[in-house]
């Protein structure tokens, strides 16, 4: 069974479809609504999985763009850590640090890809079309391309902030203050 056939159905509630697309043609300000609606949405269900569920959805229903679908996996990227801080409020100065790193690393990869967010994509479409059998359904392509997006941003992210985990330690450290009782 495909995404297609087990989500709602958006063409049934005509206001509610036109409401998501009246956001998605004003160039790259829709790029940073729908990151912030994915945060928000991640936070909510408290589960980037689910979120990312949605993503494909909206996408391969053709209800939103897959620039937009990327978006969203940007914002639930940012979303999921925003969830462990919350959950971190109430532990130990180490969780709560951990806690801090992982939005920090995160946030810094966020920003990186928005800088070069066409040519990111671009390349993403290229390694898509290079590894993916031209003759597969458009749906899956546009799975393919959110996945290898997604997949794509964190490997970077990785080899880029790899060489900056000091500085968000040394961030991180000046930020949240051991507890005089914490171990």
């Amino acid at each position: 069974a495909s995404l297609k056939t087990n989500s709602p159905d958006l063409s049934k509630n005509p206001e509610m479809l036109a409401f998501v697309q009246g956001f998605t043609d004003m160039g790259f300000f829709s790029i940073l609504l729908f990151l912030f609606i994915g945060t928000v949405l991640t936070v909510i269900v408290q589960s980037s999985s689910a979120t990312m569920a949605i993503t494909l959805i909206m996408c391969t229903n053709g209800w939103i763009s897959v620039e937009m679908g990327a978006a969203l996996v940007l914002g639930e990227n940012i979303g999921t850590t925003i969830t462990a801080n919350l959950a971190a409020l109430t532990a130990n100065t180490q969780a709560k640090r951990a806690a801090l790193a992982h939005f920090v690393f995160n946030v810094f990869g966020v920003i990186w890809v928005l800088i070069l967010f066409y040519p990111f994509m671009n390349l993403v479409d290229w390694i898509v079309d290079q590894v993916v059998s031209q003759n597969i359904a458009p749906e899956t392509l546009i799975s393919y391309r959110l996945s290898g997006f997604h997949t794509l941003f964190n490997i970077c992210n990785v080899l880029l902030l790899i060489w900056m985990v000091k500085l968000i330690e040394k961030t991180v450290c000046f930020f949240i203050r051991p507890k005089v009782d914490d171990n």
